[in-house]
């Protein structure tokens, strides 16, 4: 006779259930992707916890002992052929007397990583932090399985180590319940290029917080990519982490505009808001974040992004085969405050002071209707979004 399993609902599992849910507004989240949690008990205790969110293609599994302490944490994630493919497995094991919050520090740990291509990656930590770890990697393809329908969630809770089980909906349960304005996780929703073309809208006035900004475009000059392979960075940094993004472009000379915004209270304090460069003038239809070598998308989780850091105040574009001989020339800029870019070495290299400063800054890739490259834009965050708003 098989185990019988009961389901609790709700927005998600931190020490307690958060924001309960009926069974019928569950499956209606479930029927449109929108995400929720399953929480699965074993004679009234939890023993595995469900985030699912169906439009992300996103599923994890979190597995534990009857002291609470997480046993295993398994990563799905959604393949272009619409099933699932495991991302992620990681496990925990002892020591018995280690408490909850110490024990995923302490346990032996192992962590199994697949990539759709085929390649498994396992790194074996006997200690946990404590001690050394061991990697190793082979050609392996992902267990794969169908996005199930609601309530057979069978073939998930096996793949993460448990056994088949009846699953029906608890009528009660001893769970701790409170209510909070937002769920204690997030669907891996990454940093979209909302707004990204408005920024060149010159004479367009925009709005942060209780000051307006007016825009202006400025044209830099042009950038030579001798190699085509462009480089977004920290000029400071360029021989240290300056690698090219794996999209190139023809050989050439480029133009580079500048968005600037200046405060209309303060005719003298502007700031930087992108840098483009222009590999074409047909229109872009769409935008993808501009990646290096071995960064993967699909490890995006909520509004994060891939981007280059900025420690100097100052961002560039600059051509790959350009990044040994350029990489002494921010010794020589004095902030950039006026005015806010400058070229260098007749279009070796662009530069500009970076947005509110320090940070960390995406670049998004223009494509045209027939999937040519159209444009570079590093992003330099400057305006708030809705949801960075609703993330205060």
């Amino acid at each position: 006779m098989p185990t019988r399993l009961e389901a609790v609902y709700c927005d998600g599992w931190d020490a307690g259930v958060v924001n309960p849910l009926t069974s019928v507004t569950a499956k209606a989240r479930d029927a449109v992707g929108e995400p929720y949690t399953v929480l699965l008990l074993l004679n009234g205790q939890l023993c595995a916890a469900m985030d699912l969110s169906w439009s992300e293609g996103y599923c994890r599994i979190t597995r534990f002992d009857p002291a609470d302490r997480q046993l295993s944490r398994h990563l799905l994630r959604g393949t272009d052929e619409g099933d699932l493919f495991l991302r992620e497995a990681r496990t925990w094991d002892g020591p018995a007397d280690a408490g909850k919050y110490e024990y995923p520090h302490v346990a032996a740990r192992t962590t199994t990583t697949y990539s759709n291509s085929g390649m498994r990656t396992d790194i074996v930590e006997p200690r946990g932090d404590r001690g050394a770890r061991q990697e190793s990697t082979s050609e392996q393809r992902p267990p794969r399985l169908p996005i199930p329908e609601f309530g057979q969630w069978n073939e998930l809770l096996r793949l993460a180590g448990e056994a088949s089980a009846e699953i029906v909906d608890a009528v009660q349960h001893e769970l701790p319940v409170r209510v909070e304005t937002r769920a204690p996780w997030r669907p891996p929703r990454p940093l979209r290029p909302d707004g990204i073309a408005e920024l060149f809208v010159s004479g367009a006035i925009v709005d942060i917080h209780d000051k307006r900004l007016h825009l202006s475009v400025h044209q830099a000059g042009e950038l030579r990519l001798t190699s085509g392979r462009l480089v977004a960075a920290d000029p400071s940094s360029l021989e240290f982490d300056a690698e090219p993004f794996t999209v190139s472009v023809p050989a050439g000379a480029y133009p580079v505009s500048i968005s600037l915004a200046t405060f209309l209270d303060d005719p003298r304090h502007s700031r930087v808001c992108a840098a483009r460069l222009d590999v074409n003038d047909r229109p872009t239809v769409r935008w993808e974040l501009a990646l290096r070598d071995g960064q993967e998308p699909i490890d995006l989780g909520y509004r994060e992004f891939f981007g280059f850091g900025v420690d100097a105040g100052m961002a560039c574009f600059v051509d790959a085969d350009a990044r040994e001989r350029m990489k002494d020339v921010w010794l020589t800029l004095d902030g950039l405050i006026d005015p806010r870019h400058r070229t260098i070495d007749s279009g070796a290299m662009v530069v500009w002071s970076s947005g509110w400063g320090d940070g960390a800054y995406p670049t998004w890739i223009g494509y045209d209707a027939a999937e040519s490259v159209t444009c570079f834009v590093a992003d330099m965050l400057l305006f708030p979004t809705d949801s960075d708003e609703d993330d205060d």
